[in-house]
């Protein structure tokens, strides 16, 4: 009883989090905080039971944080340079919320799925009532537009993949379709462009993992939910406009490049960083100088932009512009490819269903913010930065909760 007392303020804090990060200003990172918190005072001596694979990642994370900060040697801007370097330190402070659920053996996989089923309809209410009642443009839920788009579809790939392998009859089918439909709305409302490029991309990887073994009803779901996806772009009139707008802005930017609109902003910002990077091409000029750098662009015409911006909008060039070479391969190998290869092992090896889950829905997260990064600078923003943690934080510290009862499990029977 003891025990379930201490579990109980995680597993609410994880439920809720996915229901507030972006319905509600403060709600998810309050909870983080909270996590972050109880893990820095009670979870430190669960790294004793850390098995190798767990430590890979984690000090991978670590890792990580000392090869962006590195790019501080060069940052003239210091004060801007600290408070973006803020953003990265809550790799290195995912250790201790990991040993937090690790050491209390909490399996939050299941009621992190829960929150993101309620999310979606929480979502979908919060951008109906802006958008049809208080008759704004866009949804921007508690923040704004990108972070609701975002997290809406970060919660249909996770949906999708509950549907391919936890799934067991045609309650789950209907919940998940429900879920995915509102969430899909909702992402709709915001008019975040880029998250929509998440859905070929998850739709064919989805098909590729699962093709030796794709069973019929996951298969008629994918093809209901594309007929509708496709009947949607066919006759929402929001999600028409909003990539009419971004062909002829695309079109306005070929024939003159002076022409700035939100693409061609996009397009001359990686163009500039391209430029900044190849003048500092080891660590970067520095992480929090990309303002002021890409404004001397502009000052000896090397760039047709002369608008402020703090970031590239896209991760890869941004942490290429400002950290280097150096920072752009650890943003690569740490951040996205040794977690992606540790959920991938377990989804080739296991066989239990909720661990298939979890590896596919780690897989599913890091995919969804790597696709984000190439329109969003998702880095720079706490939320996102959050987001992205807790997610690998819930999927990967259920699977190691599982492999350890299944091995006492065997112990025991050995006995």
């Amino acid at each position: 009883m003891m025990m379930l007392e201490k579990k109980s303020p995680i597993y609410i804090a994880i439920f809720l989090f996915p229901i507030l990060i972006a319905t509600v200003r403060h709600g998810g990172g309050t909870l983080y905080a909270l996590i972050f918190l109880f893990g820095l005072v009670f979870g430190w001596s669960a790294w004793r039971s850390l098995e190798a694979w767990e430590k890979k990642v984690l000090v991978g994370f670590s890792i990580f944080f000392v090869l962006i900060s590195l790019s501080l040697i060069n940052t003239q801007d210091f004060s801007s340079g600290v408070k973006k370097v803020e953003r990265y330190i809550h790799f290195p402070l995912f250790v201790p919320m990991y040993l937090l659920l690790k050491k209390y053996q909490v399996d939050t996989g299941k009621v992190f799925l829960l929150g993101l089923l309620t999310a979606a309809v929480v979502m979908f209410g919060q951008a109906f009532y802006q958008t049809s009642i208080l008759g704004w443009g866009r949804a921007v839920g508690a923040y704004n537009s990108l972070i609701l788009g975002d997290v809406a579809m970060l919660v249909v790939a996770i949906v999708v993949c509950a549907l391919f392998t936890v799934s067991q009859n045609w309650r789950h089918y209907l919940l998940g379709a429900l879920a995915i439909g509102t969430a899909l709305s909702a992402s709709v409302m915001s008019g975040s462009r880029g998250a929509w490029i998440l859905l070929p991309v998850m739709a064919v990887w989805f098909l590729w993992i699962k093709r030796k073994n794709l069973g019929a009803g996951p298969l008629i779901l994918i093809v209901i939910m594309g007929l509708l996806l496709v009947w949607s772009a066919l006759s929402l009139d929001q999600v028409k406009s909003r990539v009419d707008t971004a062909v002829t802005e695309y079109q306005n930017y070929s024939q003159d490049r002076s022409k700035i609109n939100s693409i061609s902003a996009r397009l001359e910002m990686w163009r500039d960083s391209i430029i900044i990077w190849t003048d500092h091409p080891l660590i970067g000029t520095g992480i929090g100088d990309f303002k002021t750098d890409r404004l001397k662009l502009f000052e000896d015409g090397r760039s047709y932009l002369d608008t402020q911006f703090g970031h590239a909008h896209n991760i890869y060039f941004d942490v290429l512009a400002t950290t280097g070479l150096v920072g752009f391969l650890g943003l690569l190998m740490l951040m996205q490819i040794l977690p992606f290869h540790m959920f991938h092992s377990f989804w080739k090896n296991e066989s239990d269903p909720w661990l298939k889950f979890y590896a596919l829905s780690g897989m599913a997260t890091i995919i969804a913010f790597a696709v984000f990064g190439l329109t969003e600078g998702w880095l720079a923003r706490n939320m996102f930065v959050r987001t992205y943690l807790l997610s690998i934080l819930v999927f990967m510290s259920s699977i190691a909760v599982i492999k350890m009862r299944d091995e006492k499990i065997s112990d025991f029977d050995r006995q």
